[in-house]
């Protein structure tokens, strides 16, 4: 790993962007000798190569009297198991809630205020009237797929206790049970990178992958006591697949099915004023596609098909053992169409300024990146860095290994933040990295303490 000086991240981090004014570092002029000392090195002294990932025991666990949920207490995360082979979603959303309620967890305590910060970012002049909110999630439970319309009843009823309305009172409502299930596609507040290798670029040949969730921790950090790794068990006709985010949540921050398809959101900002009448959720959109569809290129094509339809605009990472893609999502429209939604590949023409130097390789921040497309890269210097940053480093080797995955994603160190654009910032919720050929599945939870220099990796003996 090539290892750079404090002074020449500073140097490089703060450069102009494609015309964008951004604060500069400018060295002064000095005669002779410099006398500048480096005080360090943003990144990491070490390394996961020899560092094998062990799975977690259970501390506790949790079933459901009808047996359609299980849930597992592990040290730095939650194992959920939901049954859905008989197709009742109603019976299966009961019985996650029912089992989350005989637990000693105030979930309640953990997700409203968690829900209410991001509302209060949203909308900053409410002024306690929540009215605006309930109308956004009962128009875009319109559009929710039937059976999920079942499964999130099954579960706000049970959860709540038949409490309705939002109001900051330390009980998860009706309405707020559901908000939770469409926060990215209601509210809005992740922020996100990937990276995927494979062929020539890849070690063993093999495809690999990693993805970085960024979002609020919450304001006491308290979204980091209710990570959740959540198995939906489908009857015949329909994939099974595991999901990565919290407590509670059925929607799909990343995700893999049993055909080996991983996909994961990416928010990518567009300039556009919200509409939610007679959109769908993307995140629940691609919860569908995992579990009807069989191929990353199937779901893709899926994704951009209905892009005019959401509320934001986004990246999918999505890749399988054959593929690697990122539908570009766009919901700005012109007319009645969208600006340019596409799927990229390898060979996707991409805008004028932005380079990818690694054949066999793709990288994603929260910007589209294909020729004609929406511009969130040049105009934001986070994204700009970010995605540079990726191409970089990933150039710097002839051959990654999947420890060398692991490396990279991590190699910034906590301590120091302030001012510097991070692939691995204080925001990091979770990582998930995998790798095809040796089918081991790996995930770093962040705890209360936020991020550390070199996080444990777990392993994910992922059931379908």
């Amino acid at each position: 790993m090539k290892k750079k000086l404090l002074l020449g991240i500073f140097t490089t981090i703060f450069l102009t962007a494609c015309g964008q004014q951004t604060p500069a570092y400018v060295a002064p002029e000095v005669s002779g000798v410099s006398t500048l000392e480096p005080i360090g090195t943003v990144y990491s002294e070490h390394s996961y190569a020899g560092e094998e990932a062990q799975p977690e025991a259970a501390l506790e666990t949790f079933v459901s009297e009808d047996g359609r949920c299980m849930i597992e207490k592990k040290p730095s995360y939650y194992e959920v198991y939901l049954d859905y082979t008989d197709g009742d979603y109603y019976a299966a959303g009961k019985a996650y809630a029912e089992t989350m309620l005989d637990m000693e967890l105030d979930i309640s305590g953990v997700i409203e205020p968690y829900l209410f910060e991001n509302i209060d970012h949203a909308f900053p002049n409410l002024d306690g009237n929540y009215k605006p909110v309930e109308d956004r999630i009962y128009e875009l439970m319109k559009n929710v797929p039937a059976d999920y319309k079942k499964e999130f009843d099954g579960f706000a009823k049970t959860i709540s206790g038949g409490i309705n309305g939002i109001a900051k009172d330390g009980i998860l409502s009706y309405e707020e049970a559901l908000l939770i299930q469409m926060v990215p596609d209601c509210l809005r507040e992740n922020n996100c990178n990937a990276l995927t290798v494979w062929g020539e670029k890849s070690a063993d040949g093999g495809r690999m992958f990693s993805r970085t969730m960024e979002w609020s921790l919450g304001s006491e950090k308290q979204m980091c006591t209710v990570h959740a790794v959540t198995h939906f068990k489908m009857g015949e006709g329909k994939n099974s697949y595991t999901t990565f985010g919290t407590l509670a949540m059925l929607d799909i921050l990343a995700g893999m099915n049993e055909k080996g398809v991983f996909g994961a959101i990416l928010d990518s900002g567009s300039y556009f004023d919200y509409v939610c009448e007679g959109k769908k959720c993307y995140t629940l959109e691609l919860r569908y596609a995992l579990e009807h569809m069989d191929s990353a290129r199937e779901i893709g094509e899926y994704m951009v098909s209905e892009s005019k339809n959401f509320t934001f605009s986004h990246n999918v990472l999505l890749t399988d053992p054959k593929e690697s893609l990122v539908a570009e999502d766009c919901a700005n429209l012109q007319g009645d169409v969208p600006k340019q939604s596409i799927l990229r590949d390898q060979y996707t023409p991409l805008r004028g300024g932005v380079s990818w130097d690694s054949p066999d390789s793709m990288g994603v921040v929260n910007a589209f990146v294909t020729e004609g497309s929406d511009d969130e890269l040049s105009v934001s210097a986070s994204n700009w860095v970010r995605f540079n940053k990726l191409n970089t480093w990933v150039s710097e080797y002839d051959k990654m290994s999947f420890s060398d995955l692991k490396d990279l994603v991590t190699r910034e160190r906590p301590e120091y933040e302030s001012g510097i654009q991070k692939i691995y910032s204080d925001i990091v919720f979770h990582i998930i990295v995998y790798d095809y050929a040796t089918d081991e599945l790996e995930v770093t939870f962040t705890g209360m303490d936020g991020i550390v220099d070199h996080p444990k990796f777990v392993r994910i003996e992922h059931r379908f």
